[in-house]
């Protein structure tokens, strides 16, 4: 028990140092604010069932984001960025706790222990696992649900292995739709055409567990359906589906990226995934028996569910991500597999490319004060953990027994430390450019700090995240509520808009034109606003 508890210290410290520095300094990127926004809006209205963006149906995404942003939002009181990227940090530490826990059973408890170091410290999962999206959630379910079906099959309860797997893909399928679903059987067959045992996917208990997966997302199904306003659900989810089949964004150069992309995601974890073909590793699994057979399956089920999904026209190298969880397992298993005297001569080389990136590192946190103004102990913070690192780096060359760890540790390690000198420095230094915060900023030097305010018809945008709870988007005029203090709306529609708003709520008091920035963060293309305000203002105007 006490290297149980040595394991689980060890992955909460390396899940602390790589994924908790600097969650509220960007802001937010790409999609996030569509994935929080719609979860303040049903903490607002009490709809929990269809998800609305700027006040308008939002069905392209099933809505579990949205919940656990909502969910973040409600338990903290505060809506900023650390608020809504915390939950995906906690799904990265909860797959890697259970691939730890539960994967021990058939991995052993130094396998289990690399797989969870490893899926934690790669590429991909660290850009996702830090940012409010999907994808951080989505990996998380399917990775348990991998998990979880290896660990009962390997123990031979065939129910359980179905009914705990079924529930959480059910919750996956919340999450993103169907193509965990497509990866999670490629792995399944592989390991059961391995073993011969193929006809257990006619058996009842898989067929009970197909039944509790549908059970778990049909209900919200069902209730969105009948509940949206503009009754397409249906529609718009096939439209999901089949766009990801046909060519309709297909880029010849993004295409053939793809794959190297996904590698590229992998690292540097994907330097050892060409050992699964070589003689010395493939001649071993005929002596192991059982898990020999498995870690042909999982190979095979790596190889052909990555490339079915890899070589779809319109596919994206994130949509890969959640082969990362199996990549992670068979790479700790490579290690496992290593003759010694590979791997003393595998644990140098890595021993020198993480001390070069550690140099690296601390170079640019010496150098980052010279124009990053103000962020001068922040960065000899960065520098002074880079010179204590790459002393630890420094220390003679590892006993073989201790090398697969240790190589796990310094990677979790330096990228730690990478993660603290861009977001400490580089990036901090970036938010004197910030755009949507700016601009947030200015509505708020008219409304005073967390305004009551409507906006009212407004395209999607990523800046109403900074005005925070108060903030409502209505679409609709029957939405509206009975009072408002101030109301946002789009310059070009002024007559209407306006005629509309006074006849609800009297003559504007003020009127106020504002312009968003430009930007390519999804944050504006230089809309005129009008921001209008009703009634008693108080001291904010």
């Amino acid at each position: 028990m006490r290297s149980v508890w040595a394991g689980v210290a060890l992955i909460v410290a390396a899940w602390a140092v790589i994924y908790l520095p600097g969650l509220n300094i960007r802001e937010v990127q790409g999609e996030e604010a569509r994935r929080v926004l719609p979860g303040r809006t049903m903490l607002q209205t009490g709809e929990w069932i269809v998800p609305r963006s700027a006040g308008r149906v939002y069905n392209r995404k099933p809505p579990m984001i949205n919940w656990v942003s909502a969910a973040a939002l409600s338990v903290s009181g505060r809506m900023d960025e650390r608020t809504v990227r915390l939950p995906t940090t906690l799904a990265m530490l909860a797959l890697a706790l259970v691939v730890f826990g539960i994967g021990r059973v058939w991995m052993g408890e130094l396998g289990a222990l690399l797989a969870a170091l490893m899926g934690l410290a790669n590429v991909g999962m660290i850009e996702k696992g830090r940012l409010a999206e999907i994808d951080g959630l989505y990996v998380s379910l399917f990775g348990m649900a991998l998990v979880v079906w290896l660990a009962f099959w390997w123990r031979e309860k065939r129910l359980l292995a179905w009914v705990v797997s079924g529930v959480i893909l059910g919750l996956g399928f919340l999450t993103k739709g169907p193509v965990h679903v497509w990866y999670f059987y490629a792995v399944v067959i592989g390991v059961l055409l391995a073993e011969g045992r193929a006809k257990q996917l006619l058996n009842w208990r898989h067929w009970a567990g197909l039944v509790v997966f549908v059970s778990v997302w049909a209900p919200w199904a069902l209730l969105n359906s009948a509940r949206n306003p503009a009754k397409d659900s249906g529609e718009v989810w096939a439209q999901q589906v089949t766009h990801r089949l046909g060519l309709m964004e297909f880029d010849v150069v993004n295409w053939l990226l793809q794959i190297p992309e996904s590698l590229i995601n992998f690292m540097p974890w994907s330097l050892l995934l060409p050992f699964l073909w070589m003689r010395s590793t493939v001649d071993r699994w005929a002596d192991m028996g059982r898990k020999g057979q498995w870690l042909r399956g999982l190979r095979n089920g790596l190889v052909v569910g990555f490339l079915v999904i890899a070589l779809l026209p319109s596919s994206r190298p994130r949509f890969m991500l959640p082969m990362n969880v199996l990549a992670a397992i068979l790479s700790a298993e490579v290690l496992l597999m290593m003759t010694e005297e590979r791997l003393k001569k595998w644990s140098g080389y890595w021993r020198v490319v993480m001390m070069v990136l550690t140099a690296l590192l601390f170079v640019l946190a010496v150098i980052s004060p010279v124009y990053l103004k103000g962020l001068g102990s922040w960065c000899a913070l960065a520098a002074s953990l880079g010179v204590v690192w790459m002393l630890w780096l420094w220390r003679g060359a590892p006993k073989v027994a201790e090398a697969r760890l240790r190589m796990t540790i310094m990677t979790a390690g330096t990228l730690g430390l990478g993660v603290m000198t861009l977001f400490w420095g580089f990036v901090h230094g970036r938010t004197v450019h910030d755009e949507l915060r700016p601009f947030a900023a200015r509505i708020m030097s008219h409304t005073g700090p967390a305004p009551e305010i409507i906006l009212f018809k407004l395209e999607e945008r990523m800046w109403p995240f900074y005005l925070g709870m108060g903030c409502r988007e209505i679409a609709d005029l029957n939405d509206l509520p009975a009072q408002a203090k101030w109301v946002m709306v789009e310059a070009e529609l002024r007559e209407r808009r306006l005629g509309e708003m006074e006849r609800r709520y009297g003559p504007a008091r003020v009127i106020e034109p504002v312009q968003e920035f430009e930007t390519d963060n999804a944050g504006g293309d230089g809309t005129h606003y009008l921001l209008l305000g009703f009634g008693d203002l108080g001291a904010g105007s």
